[in-house]
This record gives structure tokens, C-alpha cells and sequence, in this order.
């Protein structure tokens, strides 16, 4: 921290949502952690994110000698404006070939990073990344007769995001209104969040 600069917490409120990417992950397990290069997904609307967390309490002496907490994985819902056949073959494995899309109950909804930023209500982002996870919670989508006027509808899609086998890490994030003058790598990391999944120990690389 520089001389004279006070450090000190910025909360405020998420006012949106955007750039949602996804990186498809070609080597998860105890030796190394590979993904593809993100590409963008539809126009963002909305991010539901639950993490899951059990605790189990230990007793001696007639008391709680520790609790042990356990992390379950996180459950994800993202709402997009809508989603192309192209998209529907990258998130649920699902053939897309000569402009047909095939759809079979031996599908594989392949393994990926998620990415996306949320703004503040200073104009400012938090930007997110999860690290591995499958969207084989199938998709939530309507649609109705026109009644007078056009009644646009959206795709709902739904995931279970979990730690990645390395080093059991399962998000990294940056909130770029806490950043102070000597956060260099997470400067950098923003600066290309969705060029690559980041790692913090290589933002600067």
C-alpha cells in the first residue's frame, strides 16, 4: 500500500449482470487443471449462485469438541436471452451436425469453467470464475401464442459447479472496487478475465 493510502472496504450493491463465458475443461485431476479458450455464451440476464455447505458437529465432555464444515459444491441457474443450437451442443454434449441439432438420453454435458462479472452500483465489477462444473441439470424454456403484442420469452439453464481435483479450489474472484495500488495481479487479471480461466498465481504471468 502506498504512503498516505487508506485501506479500506468498499461494499456495494450488485446492480447487473454480463459476459457470460464458458471454457470447456480438457484435464481435470491430481497432476494438472487444462481448459480451453473461453468463448462467450448468450446475453446475460441473470446468475442465481447457491453454495452448499454441510456441517457436522463433534461431542466430548458433554460439549462440541469441533464442527466440521463440508463443501457440497455449488448450484448454478443462469438466464440467458436465448441459447443457438451451437450453444446447446457446447453445454450439454447434445449433437449439433449440418445444421441439425439431436438431441439423446445419451448425452454428456461435457465439463467447464464458468465466467462472468457483475457490475456495482459505482459502476464497478466483480468479476467471477468457477472452476469445473457440469450443466446436466437439463434447461428451463416456454413459449406461448402471441396475444396482440410479442411476448419475448428467455432460457434458463441449470448446473452443479464443484472443487477441481489439483488443489480443491472451486472459485476465484476479484472485486475491482477493493482494489488498492499494490493488488498489481489482480489489476492484471481483469484486465484479460476472459481471455483465460485465471489463476492467482499466474494474473501477471
Amino acid at each position: 500500500m502506498s504512503d498516505g493510502e487508506v485501506k479500506k472496504i468498499v461494499r456495494r450493491r450488485t446492480c447487473g449482470c454480463k459476459d457470460f463465458y464458458i471454457a470447456k475443461v480438457t484435464q481435470n485431476d491430481a497432476t494438472a487443471y487444462v481448459t480451453e479458450k473461453p468463448i462467450k455464451l448468450a446475453r446475460a440476464i441473470k446468475a442465481k449462485v447457491t453454495e452448499k455447505w454441510t456441517s457436522e458437529k463433534l461431542y466430548s465432555d458433554d460439549g462440541v469438541e469441533e464442527v466440521i464444515n463440508s463443501y457440497e459444491g455449488t448450484e448454478i441457474e443462469i438466464e440467458v436471452n436465448q441459447l443457438a443450437p451451437q450453444d446447446r451442443a457446447e453445454l450439454f454434449g447434445q449433437l449439433y451436425e449440418n445444421g441439425f441439432l439431436v438431441k439423446s438420453s445419451d448425452d454428456v454435458a461435457p465439463e467447464m469453467a464458468l465466467g462472468w462479472r457483475e457490475r456495482k452500483t459505482n459502476n464497478k465489477y466483480e468479476f467471477k470464475w468457477l472452476y469445473c462444473g457440469k450443466f446436466s441439470e437439463g434447461i428451463d424454456e416456454e413459449a406461448s401464442t402471441m396475444e396482440g403484442k410479442k411476448s419475448p420469452t428467455t432460457k434458463s439453464v441449470k448446473g452443479l459447479f464443484y472443487e477441481r481435483s489439483i488443489d480443491n479450489l472451486y472459485e476465484i474472484s476479484v472485486d475491482e472496487s477493493n482494489l488498492i495500488e499494490e493488488y498489481t495481479d489482480a489489476k492484471t487479471a481483469i484486465g484479460e478475465w476472459f481471455g483465460k480461466v485465471q489463476e492467482k498465481e499466474q494474473a501477471a504471468a
